[in-house]
């Protein structure tokens, strides 16, 4: 099995956990499971449609459905989002506790620094761990469905116009392939992006030891897997 995706949970929790092609992860999706969803396999029309996600997160309340996102007061459409970034982080704990993680979620419109976003960062000592990954892959789920294939193809569709883009600050895709502050590789060069850890590898065709990443959490970063997919040619 080395296509990532959502399947059936092998530790028996009755849930899909994900695998992103080398290993399984710890995010875990609770709705029913069903047939692999790989990632990139966006649903559309009433099937995709599910119920809104209602919860308070220290006191504030957070809203998300099929058409906006909403924490207090900030508040953007799906349609509106310009930018995804969705990643986990060890959080330094008492000397003798149980290692803590933080499930960090944003979504916001350019300029990255100063325009509009919803931010959610949670983590387990607002919620049991099994509940608070839960409501962070939720709001996962609904970004995939309802944002990033919007913004994989308008993207996509600025490259293969011939005009060079920014992912993830630091990233530029280009017509000819991508190129970083001291790395450029041809698509030639390229067989894919692949996240591990708290980054987002560009791989080498050859096998190679990947020499251009980004970090997760930069913007639109989790796009790289699926726009590299969509623009690298058939051909290689």
């Amino acid at each position: 099995m080395s296509q990532p995706g959502w399947y059936p949970d092998p530790y028996g929790t009755a849930s899909l956990r994900w695998w992103d092609g080398r290993n399984w992860t710890r995010h875990v999706d609770h709705e029913t499971p069903g047939p692999a969803r790989p990632h990139g396999t966006f649903q559309s029309g009433p099937a995709a449609h599910a119920a809104p996600l209602d919860v308070n997160v220290r006191g504030v309340p957070l809203h998300a459905d099929d058409d906006v996102i909403a924490y207090g007061s900030d508040m953007l459409a799906w349609s509106q989002v310009e930018w995804v970034a969705h990643w986990t982080a060890d959080v330094p704990s008492a000397p003798g506790a149980a290692p803590a993680v933080a499930w960090a979620f944003q979504a916001g419109r350019h300029p990255f620094r100063g325009g509009p976003r919803v931010e959610v960062v949670l983590d387990s000592t607002l919620f049991p761990e099994r509940e608070t990954e839960a409501i962070w892959t939720r709001l996962i789920d609904l970004c995939r469905r309802r944002a990033e294939p919007r913004l994989v193809a308008e993207l996509a569709g600025r490259v293969r116009a011939g005009h060079p883009v920014d992912v993830a600050e630091g990233l530029t895709v280009h017509p000819g392939g991508v190129r970083g502050t001291r790395v450029s590789l041809g698509w030639a060069e390229i067989s894919g992006a692949v996240a591990d850890g708290g980054r987002v590898w560009i791989q080498r065709s050859d096998g190679g030891t990947p020499t251009l990443y980004v970090p997760r959490q930069n913007p639109n970063a989790v796009l790289l897997p699926e726009l590299l997919a969509a623009l690298r040619p058939a051909r290689y």
